[in-house]
């Protein structure tokens, strides 16, 4: 199964925490890394439904994640 469809069908709540749970891949992480950072700083149209400030803050919160 696909890394995207994965991401829509498979998380799973986190015990005790308001996030979702969902393994992947060093690569899928990268995939997913990159993606997030030309839509929080790069691409001046985001998607429907979506701020330039929700996207900025998922991303921050991932790289503070992964000590970056």
């Amino acid at each position: 199964m696909g890394f995207a469809r994965r991401l829509r069908n498979q998380p799973v709540p986190a015990s005790g925490a308001s996030w979702h749970i969902l393994d992947v891949t060093s690569d899928e992480l990268a995939t997913a890394r990159a993606a997030l950072l030309e839509l929080a700083y790069g691409t001046p149209t985001l998607p429907d439904g979506i701020s330039q400030d929700e996207i900025t803050d998922l991303f921050e919160e991932l790289e503070r994640q992964l000590g970056r």
